[in-house]
This record gives structure tokens, C-alpha cells and sequence, in this order.
């Protein structure tokens, strides 16, 4: 295969894994001169590992999408990043996502108890796309009547990502932002009929006086001893939102992807369910639901024979470095007899400062979808060839049609 790789392209969309076989072999970092300005793509797991780990040279500063913008909040570098991961840390924490189980298990159960009304339909629509909004909207406190909104908001400013121009993005980050401060705002208000004018122990107002989420939370926050502006918080509540429910819908719809497209995988899980963990990490291994993102390098580095100037957009390829046959064996073939050890190298949350707060959360959704779906659809079947979500940066099926009389 040729060197030749554009990201944006048909045949990269369709299936980026013999692109990044070829880049690992022949051209561990390459680069695409079709943008508005260089993009290059790292693929062997080692370079990626110590991209991500090494946030002196590898900063997210200039944001983590393939254009330059300066996000902050959990997309920049420590100690910025330090301070408002700390925000959140409560909410994710593995303790909190355990407690969480009965709930997440009976919301998972409701949408299969629609589902079986019929016999037929779509596994994204159903149940991998409602699972975890429903999820990220409980924790951060949106009613999830709104749920289908903010869902549409999200995955526009996605689409977006492959645009230079950052007011292709501009419209539906700003419809989100605006449904946000209205969140923002009905606290403040609780707070004021309450007799509080926005400052106090949060200890003793969330939960009582406004609700016990990660909005409230937000909102009485203080960082560096100084409360948040808005913009703070709404880029931190954006960046939530945005990053908390596409990738674990993306696992759920790859997940059963994989296990529908070979039988035999399905039935292994039918007979052992000790392996449901085990199915959930070789998906997250096999079918990265985020595909890479971008770091930009605070001084010139040489890599691979290459010159990369300061200040370029170099893509942690998480896709290509789980595939890496130096790190994974048989790197290129979905299966359910790995070890547990093996598989929890792959680089699909990232790795270091900026591990993704929500890796247990979507874990945990994806093996409780996983169980139910299994229990009770024993037949379950493809009924026709999914379609690839839109963002380049991303891998997911936007439909999963199947049946299960």
C-alpha cells in the first residue's frame, strides 16, 4: 500500500486500520499537507504512549482537535488541567460509578423491555445511543427530556472537527452553551430564594438547597481560590457533555458489531459469561471509539527522519497503536481468549494526566448492555451492514440494524 494517507478520505473513513497497518510498517509518522496547515499521524504504540505521558513536549494547550483553539478547562495542561479534573474526580471516581450499578443495569433493562415489543430494529437507536446520555445527563444534572437536544448539539460540533474554520462549529457549541447557563441560572435561583448569595459551603448546599450533581458542583467551584466565570464553566460542562456519550455509544455499537459479524464470538459469550470484561476491553482494543487526538509539540523534535517545526498538530493515534503486533498478539483479529493483562495496555482512554475521567463509567455501561442484550436476545442477528458515524477522529456504527424473534 502507499504511503499516501489523507485522513478525510472516502477509503480512510470506510476503515482506517490497513492505512494505519501500512503507516506503523513504513511510516510511523506521516504527513498531510491538505489542511490549513500541516497534520501529521503518529501510529507505533511506543510513540504514542510517551506522547501522551510526555506533557512538557506534547501539550494539549492549543486544544486536542486538528485545528488550533484554545479550549482550557480539562483540555490543557497541568496545573490548570490539574485543578478542574480535581472538579470532577468525585463524580467518576470508581467508587461513585460502582454505586451506580443497580441504577445504570434498571435504565439498561427498560430500553431492552421497549426493544422486545418487537423484533426488530436499530441497536444504536434503541439502546447504545439513549444508555449512556441518559447517564451523562443524570450525573451532570440535565433533565433528560432534553436529552435528544443536546445529543444533536453534541455530535454537530463533532461533525465539525475536520473543518479549519472554527465557526463551522460555532452555531450548535453556542445553542449547548445557552441550554447550559439556563442550568447554570435555575441553581442561582434556588440559591437566591434560599437567601445565598452564590458563595457558602457547597457541602452544605448541594443536595439541599440545589441538587447533588456535577453542575452544582461547577457552579459553587472554586480553582486557584477564585470561583469559575461562566465561560469556564460552560466550556468545562460542554467538553462533558460532548466527551461523555458518543465514545461509550461507539463501544456498545462496535462492541456488538464485532460479536454479530462472527457468530461464534456471540455464542462464547452465550456460554461463558465470565468473558463479558473481556469482550468489552477487545473492543475497546480492536475498534478504539476515539481514534486519536492531536498534541502539539512545544519545540522542533526530529522523529522517525522527520522535522517537525514547533507548534504542530501531531495525532495520538490510539487506533494504530492497539494494533501494534510489538505490544498485542494477532493484533488484527477480534478475540475472546486474550488475557486481561494484554488487553489492559490499549491506549483507547488515553494514558497519563488526560485518562478519560469517565474509562470505568462506559466500561460499566457497555458490559451491563452487553449482559442484558445476551439474556435476553439469544438470537440476535445482523440484518444488514451498519454505517460509520461521521467525525474522521472517531469510529462508531450510526446505525446497527438487527433482529432477535
Amino acid at each position: 500500500m502507499s504511503q499516501r494517507f489523507d485522513p478525510f478520505s472516502t477509503e480512510a473513513l470506510d476503515d482506517p486500520f490497513p492505512f494505519y497497518k501500512s503507516l506503523r510498517e513504513k511510516c510511523p509518522l506521516h504527513k498531510h499537507k491538505e489542511f490549513s496547515h500541516p497534520l501529521y499521524t503518529m501510529t507505533r504504540y511506543d510513540d504514542v504512549a510517551e506522547m501522551l505521558t510526555n506533557i512538557e513536549l506534547w501539550s494539549s494547550h492549543y486544544g486536542q482537535m486538528p485545528r488550533y483553539s484554545v479550549q482550557g478547562c480539562l483540555f490543557s495542561d497541568p496545573p490548570e488541567h490539574t485543578w478542574y479534573r480535581k472538579l470532577i474526580q468525585k463524580s467518576f471516581a470508581p467508587r461513585h460509578v460502582a454505586s451506580m450499578e443497580d441504577e445504570i443495569a434498571e435504565l439498561v433493562k427498560e430500553l431492552v423491555d421497549e426493544m422486545e415489543k418487537t423484533s426488530s430494529g436499530d441497536l444504536h437507536d434503541a439502546l447504545a445511543c439513549p444508555l449512556p446520555v441518559l447517564v451523562i445527563a443524570k450525573i451532570l444534572g440535565i433533565p433528560t427530556d432534553d436529552i435528544d437536544q443536546f445529543k444533536a448539539w453534541s455530535d454537530a460540533q463533532l461533525a465539525a472537527s475536520k473543518s479549519p474554520n472554527a465557526d463551522d462549529s460555532k452555531a450548535p457549541r453556542e445553542a449547548m452553551n445557552t441550554y447550559l447557563l439556563e442550568q447554570l441560572n435555575f441553581r442561582r435561583s434556588l440559591l437566591k430564594d434560599a437567601g445565598i448569595d452564590g458563595e457558602g459551603d457547597p457541602e452544605k448546599l448541594i443536595g439541599s438547597i440545589i441538587p447533588d450533581d456535577v453542575i452544582s458542583g461547577i457552579l459553587l467551584a472554586e480553582v486557584d481560590n477564585r470561583m469559575l466565570s461562566d465561560t469556564e464553566r460552560l466550556v468545562m460542562l460542554n467538553q462533558l457533555l460532548v466527551g461523555g456519550n458518543e465514545t461509550t455509544t461507539s463501544l456498545i455499537t462496535n462492541l456488538f458489531w464485532r460479536l454479530l459479524s462472527n457468530r461464534e464470538l456471540y455464542e462464547q459469550l452465550q456460554d461463558d459469561r465470565s468473558l463479558y470484561q473481556v469482550a468489552v476491553e477487545e473492543s475497546l482494543r480492536f475498534d478504539a471509539p476515539v481514534l486519536g487526538l492531536y498534541r502539539t509539540n512545544t519545540k522542533e523534535v526530529n522523529l522517525h527522519g522527520l522535522d517537525v517545526p514547533e507548534r504542530s498538530k501531531v495525532m495520538a493515534t490510539y487506533g494504530a497503536a492497539n494494533r501494534d503486533p510489538n505490544v498485542f498478539k494477532d493484533p488484527d483479529t477480534f478475540r475472546l481468549d486474550r488475557e486481561l493483562e494484554e488487553l489492559r495496555k490499549h491506549l483507547s482512554f488515553g494514558l497519563g494526566r488526560h485518562f478519560c475521567p469517565g474509562a470505568q463509567l462506559s466500561r460499566l455501561e457497555a458490559r451491563l448492555a452487553l449482559k442484558e442484550i445476551i439474556e435476553r436476545f439469544p438470537n440476535l442477528r445482523l440484518t444488514e451492514e451498519p454505517e460509520r458515524i461521521e467525525p474522521f477522529l472517531l469510529w462508531g456504527r450510526k446505525t446497527l440494524p438487527v433482529a432477535w424473534d
